[in-house]
């Protein structure tokens, strides 16, 4: 069985082993690194998304990348599929949620900025996004989440204002016990978890870290 196949064997069965509706489907870890004007006005984030092992692994499958299984992606494949995650689908609108003063900012469209394959066999991929409405020197919250909970996100990779060694991060994690409570009587309320398959309540909020980050004046 040559190492191509063998991938796929393994995606399948361990596809197999989830029941089909099953949430979330994917699992990512987030960071941030947000990039603020002379004036101290953020005006831009860079997100990076890291895909869990299963499904970096179907990514390769589906894409044809690394097909000789030595870890390591030629510049033709990377261009070829750099941006492969930024045509989201209706209702999504890329999980990132900014927040000064309790109130939303503006994000605008997505830039694709890197795609990486890294040795642990994980994809890896960084796009940029202007923020538009920021107020100098306020801090910024920040959540990244699926409303959906298809997608399960976890802000464990860094996160920073970039080139600003003194700004403070604070991380609260997810109340996963409170969350799982709203997850079972959000599917109680539908008639199940079978009722849900096709009408999954959007509970990915509850299941969302948050960052704080807070900038001397």
């Amino acid at each position: 069985m040559n190492h191509v196949t063998l991938r796929l064997v393994l995606a399948l069965g361990l596809c197999a082993t989830q029941p089909a509706q099953a949430h979330p489907h994917i699992f990512i870890d987030a960071g941030l690194e947000l990039i603020r004007d002379g004036d101290g006005r953020v005006t831009e984030i860079m997100v990076t998304w890291r895909y869990d092992e299963l499904y970096s692994l179907i990514l390769l499958e589906d894409y044809g990348l690394d097909p000789d299984f030595d870890l390591s992606l030629t510049e033709t494949e990377v261009a070829q599929t750099l941006g492969f995650d930024l045509n989201w689908n209706s209702g999504f609108e890329g999980g990132l949620v900014l927040r000064q003063s309790g109130e939303a900012l503006t994000l605008g469209p997505p830039e694709p900025v890197r795609l990486t394959l890294l040795d642990t066999g994980q994809i890896e991929t960084t796009h940029r996004r202007p923020v538009i409405g920021s107020v100098a020197l306020h801090p910024i919250e920040a959540q990244v989440y699926d409303p959906e909970f298809y997608i399960a996100f976890e802000m464990i990779l860094p996160i920073a204002m970039a080139g600003e060694p003194r700004c403070e991060v604070e991380l609260i994690r997810a109340d996963l016990d409170a969350a799982y409570a709203i997850l079972e009587s959000a599917l109680a309320e539908i008639g199940g978890s079978v009722a849900a398959e096709d009408n999954f309540p959007s509970v990915g909020e509850y299941f969302a870290d948050s960052a704080v980050l807070t900038c001397p004046g």
